[in-house]
């Protein structure tokens, strides 16, 4: 089993786990109106992405840290090779989120490891929500997580 985390607003932590924020909005590896989860493969990374994505203001209010245990047999490494030239751009770019949607519509696995825009020798998990084997992960009670005050 592999480990992966995701920090949430404690008010969305019933919900963390539905793909539905990242349908609204978009991702990195997923246009709007495709549902997508994003993890990482460490609490600091995790806590990282919400940094650089997360206003300022809004650090100091609830957040919770869900653990998600993911059977190696379930996850896709994606090779360097095979991603869009500009997967770093910012914004991020067209090509890596038809990427990102081109693998979402393919049935066969329920996660994607790619490396992170913020520190590419780590790795993001993008879930497929909608996966047959999504209900068999074993997913975490949502666990307190503050970020430091110096933030």
């Amino acid at each position: 089993m592999a480990k992966f985390y995701r920090i949430v607003q404690a008010h969305w932590a019933a919900s963390a786990m539905s793909g539905e924020g990242a349908r609204l909005n978009g991702g990195r590896w997923n246009p709007p109106g495709i549902s997508a989860v994003y993890l990482a493969e460490s609490r600091a990374l995790a806590a990282l992405e919400m940094l650089v994505h997360a206003p300022r203001e809004v650090l100091h209010l609830a957040w919770r840290l869900i653990e998600v245990e993911v059977p190696e047999k379930w996850i896709v490494t994606a090779r360097h090779s095979a991603l869009p030239a500009d997967w770093q751009a910012l914004p991020s770019s067209p090509s890596a989120r038809q990427f990102g949607e081109a693998w979402l519509s393919e049935p066969g696995s329920l996660a994607l490891k790619l490396p992170s825009v913020l520190i590419p020798e780590e790795h993001t998990l993008l879930l497929n929500p909608l996966h047959p084997d999504a209900a068999r992960m074993k997913i975490s009670k949502p666990l307190e997580f503050r970020f430091d005050p110096r933030f």
